[in-house]
């Protein structure tokens, strides 16, 4: 009994030393953190530059404090059509003289730009303008649409409240590689500045592949479709559906590829080679005689076939599997 009251007295003492370690490390965190996100570009409309227009408050800590070091000044805003950029150590230095502990909490970038500007848009935001705008017009494309491989003009200044920015595309956009301009339009309406990037689409769709390797001239069974997810914008060629036919092997498709509607023919009513009745329908009378088909074709095409006993060459056109007619 003694040995068990002094195992839960240990276990006691050791829950209480972890419950204190875990709350003394939760404020070391919360007190040596960083608090305060610094922005790469900033676009600065009034005379000075203060804390508030190049940081954002990220933590509990940062949002009770931020009333007091937004209205930090820093430096003198470029004026209008001039860029200043900062590296690190020069921002890092400024914060520390203006602020105890102020640069010790922020996120600082390699380097910040500074134009004069109502609005700045980030890589990050043009990016969401670029889906934003892009998906609506490609989802129904396919099963699963992704966006990545971003190339844009970033960053983006606008020099006053009334500027905006309008997205458009030359084509139609789809799977693959899509380009785009980005507008600025002033307050009259007219475009300012245009701007162009672009952006690779990924679309993921189930389609139609080949089950075994097939050669020119196979007639596609069943057995010899599986469907596999695929990216569309690789395949230049609509795909075939699975499902309409039949259809011949007009150009051969290896196991695993996608069966494109380009690599398909319809399966001819009669074939090369086929023993046919070539029938005359004159106006009084009707003749018959068999003839070798010299090419394929459907129904209604016209092709070329031979006479058995003549061996003479004649144009007619496809009935059926067993009939051509001349006239």
């Amino acid at each position: 009994m003694k040995n068990d009251v002094n195992i839960l007295s240990v276990s006691l003492w050791t829950l209480c030393i972890l419950v204190i370690s875990i709350f003394y490390c939760g404020s070391a965190l919360a007190t040596n953190g960083h608090h305060y996100w610094i922005k790469e570009h900033v676009a600065v409309s009034g005379d000075v530059i203060t804390f508030e227009d190049i940081a954002e408050p990220r933590s509990y800590q940062a949002g009770q404090k931020w009333n007091e070091v937004k209205n930090i000044q820093l430096w003198r805003a470029p004026q209008a059509g001039q860029r200043i950029v900062l590296h690190r150590e020069q921002v890092v230095q400024r914060l520390r003289a203006v602020h105890s502990g102020l640069a010790e909490t922020s996120i600082v970038p390699r380097e910040i730009t500074f134009q004069r500007g109502e609005k700045v848009y980030s890589s990050d935001e043009l990016e969401k303008m670029v889906v934003s705008y892009l998906k609506p017009r490609v989802q129904s494309m396919a099963e699963d649409i992704e966006f990545r491989d971003f190339r844009l003009p970033a960053p983006v200044y606008l020099e006053n409240a009334f500027e905006r920015i309008e997205m458009e595309t030359t084509n139609e956009p789809g799977p693959g590689r899509v380009s785009f301009r980005l507008n600025v339009i002033d307050a009259h309406g007219s475009i300012s500045r245009r701007l162009t990037g672009n952006v690779f689409i990924d679309a993921w769709q189930t389609v139609a592949c080949a089950s075994r390797p097939l050669n020119r001239g196979d007639i596609i069974n069943p057995d010899d479709v599986r469907f596999e997810r695929k990216n569309l914008a690789y395949l230049r060629n609509d795909v075939w559906d699975g499902r309409t036919g039949p259809w011949r092997v007009r150009s051969a498709i290896g196991q695993g590829q996608p069966i494109l509607q380009r690599a398909l023919e319809s399966v001819p009513v009669v074939s090369r080679g086929d023993r046919v009745n070539l029938v005359y329908q004159g106006q009084h009378v009707t003749l018959s005689v068999p003839v070798q088909v010299l090419e394929d074709g459907g129904r209604g095409d016209t092709i070329t076939v031979r006479n058995m006993s003549s061996r003479k060459e004649i144009i007619a056109v496809v009935q059926d599997g067993g009939t051509v007619l001349v006239r």
